[in-house]
């Protein structure tokens, strides 16, 4: 006899049914589930009526399991392991996680936020990778259709649905060679245009910030437009060529290349750093973990 496929699957009750066959016993079924002998016979009866088959029958030693039974248990198991590995959520154990995360950035993002905590997730999520692909004036619209899961910007994070969490305020500092004359004396617009610059992008469509800020200097001479953050040190080193740059950029290259930072005029206005999701993604642990690790190092902060 095949017995009836019911019209839905009660996950629940094959559980059951795993337990009862193993203890071979109605009572101690009931005790390890934590239910009463009476509702663990009903659902012995559902499942006889189910499956066509008594399933568990008395013996001179108790309850034992018939030929159906036995056969069933081994499928019966990997079944219900499937179904657990499937209901249940992979990011809630970092260290399970085989995933990859798509992020956007700019390399002062990757700088200054996932460089800190990259031992972390290394060490707590080895199955994790990291996709980051270029901020743009697009990276927003990738949110929130699904291409992206987190962007890290400076930029105001609007957009239907999406929700952010803000990290830092950044303000600015002049770079040049240790021994550049922009140094003798805390340089005004007017002394930044004796020399050339080297610009920085911050991401596709956003154009020069350095002259939005200061349309003092919008015309000054760039020697060089880099197209990340971290090639401006080694275009600083020989001749006259100075940068403008964030704080934590500026202050990391001084120090690493042997440079030297300047304060930067008055009149750049500092910057708000948001890490950025969409909603959908609020009640995705592997996501929250992410998040919680890329956020952790900012808890606390205060504008500078």
């Amino acid at each position: 006899m095949s017995g009836r496929l019911p019209h839905r699957a009660d996950f629940t009750l094959l559980q059951h049914l795993s337990v009862l066959i193993e203890q071979r016993s109605v009572s101690r079924a009931a005790e390890r589930l934590g239910i009463g002998q009476p509702a663990m016979s009903r659902i012995l009866a559902r499942l006889r009526d189910q499956f066509d088959d008594p399933l568990l029958v008395r013996g001179p030693r108790g309850m034992t399991p018939t030929p159906r039974a036995e056969a069933i248990l081994a499928p019966l198991r990997a079944w219900l392991d499937a179904g657990e590995a499937l209901l249940r959520d992979p990011g809630a154990e970092p260290a399970r996680m085989k995933r990859v995360f798509r992020l956007a950035s700019t390399d002062f993002g990757l700088l200054s936020v996932l460089a800190p905590v990259i031992a972390r997730i290394e060490r707590e999520a080895a199955g994790v990778e990291l996709a980051v692909e270029p901020l743009s004036d697009a990276s927003l619209r990738r949110l929130e259709d699904g291409r992206l899961d987190l962007v890290l910007t400076g930029w105001n994070p609007d957009g239907a649905g999406l929700k952010s969490r803000w990290l830092f305020q950044e303000t600015y500092l002049g770079l040049a060679r240790a021994d550049h004359p922009v140094h003798q004396t805390p340089p005004s617009c007017a002394d930044l245009l004796l020399w050339p610059h080297v610009a920085t992008s911050v991401g596709d469509g956003f154009g020069d910030w350095v002259a939005q800020d200061l349309p003092e200097i919008a015309d000054r001479r760039v020697l060089v437009w880099a197209e990340s953050f971290s090639l401006a040190p080694y275009l600083l080193k020989e001749g006259e060529a100075v940068a403008l740059l964030p704080r934590r950029a500026a202050e990391r290259f001084a120090v690493a290349h042997d440079l030297r930072t300047f304060p930067a005029p008055k009149g750049m206005r500092p910057f708000d750093y948001h890490l950025v999701w969409h909603e959908r993604s609020d009640l995705d642990a592997g996501t929250r973990w992410l998040a919680e690790a890329l956020s952790a190092a900012f808890v606390g902060a205060v504008s500078r």
